[in-house]
């Protein structure tokens, strides 16, 4: 019986269950925020058309420059000794990023809880809140994606590492489902109360999950370190000089991205996808047209300045 539960327990805590659990707590948060966020401004807030669409822009520029601008300060940050440019361990690297996810987790949370509570004039609230929440969102999934190299090496690890991020997704879509409970123009206490129910457990799940993480990690680390540590004394004299790295500039990271047919094609693709995606939803639930035409053109101007700016640094 002992040995069952313990199995058990060594199953529930596996790096690869820990790993995928970590896409839970920002599926249950995200896909309420996708449904709601607008309807609670228009509907319950009043925020005028003037606010709205000056937010969304403000957004649309904030959203297109996050993800590289945070892309490059994570790869000079986690990457490279801030003092000497050397770089640093695999172990560091993943210590340094769990860390991260237990700070950035809690904070993608309560920005998540400032949507659902007037604290300021509408416009004012509507353009902090999206680019606080969308920050931390970016931060979140930035770290939780470059985990997935640094924890499985083969492609079969890997593999394992993506279905259960897939599988805690789908199981992430369910807080849609139980929003339309709690959902009410009229009364919108028992709305509140859910979404701070799913910040709690989702702050909650980011500090044990990182935290079980970074121990399960440190102890499959201990194991080889002995082994690591002789090899290293044993190549030490042989180990030719070598200088100091320069740390890696906005301009010469972005011109690396733009020499990648993977991340071109991945672009494209994903415009398609969310474009569809907005779409579908749109017109399930009967949704004026020019939220649509909307979303179309923050996509639009969203890839093209990305491939503008790639272009330019080539030349």
């Amino acid at each position: 019986m002992g040995r069952s539960v313990w199995g058990c327990w060594q199953g529930i805590t596996s790096t690869a269950v820990l790993y995928g659990s970590l896409a839970l707590f920002t599926s249950i948060l995200h896909n309420v925020f996708l449904l709601y966020y607008v309807e609670t401004f228009v509907s319950i807030y009043k925020i005028d058309k003037i606010s709205f669409w000056v937010g969304e822009t403000v957004f649309l520029l904030w959203n297109s420059l996050n993800d590289p601008l945070f892309g490059w300060l994570s790869d000079r940050s986690f990457l490279s000794s801030p003092h000497t440019g050397s770089q640093i361990t695999t172990p560091e690297v993943v210590l340094k990023r769990l860390k991260a996810l237990s700070t950035n987790g809690p904070l993608f949370a309560l920005s998540f809880l400032a949507f659902w509570v007037a604290w300021a004039r509408p416009g004012l609230q509507f353009l902090v809140c999206l680019c606080l929440y969308d920050g931390f969102l970016t931060m979140v999934d930035l770290h939780h994606s470059a985990l997935l190299a640094d924890l499985a090496v083969s492609a079969t690890d890997r593999t394992r590492l993506n279905f259960h991020c897939s599988v805690f997704s789908a199981l992430g879509s369910f807080s849609v489902f139980l929003s339309y409970s709690f959902w009410d123009k009229e009364d919108f206490y028992s709305f509140r109360l859910f979404c701070v129910t799913l910040s709690v457990f989702s702050v909650l799940g980011f500090l044990l999950v990182s935290r079980l993480l970074r121990h399960r990690f440190q102890k499959e680390v201990r194991k080889r370190q002995d082994e690591a540590m002789t090899l290293k004394e044993l190549n030490v004299g042989n180990a030719p000089l070598t200088h100091p790295e320069k740390p890696v500039t906005i301009g010469q990271y972005l011109k690396q991205l733009s020499k990648h047919k993977n991340f071109m094609w991945f672009v494209s693709m994903n415009l398609v996808q969310v474009t569809i995606i907005i779409s579908l939803d749109i017109y399930i639930d009967k949704m004026n047209i020019m939220l649509l035409l909307q979303q179309f053109c923050i996509d639009i101007v969203q890839y093209v300045f990305i491939y503008a700016l790639l272009f330019f640094l080539v030349l």
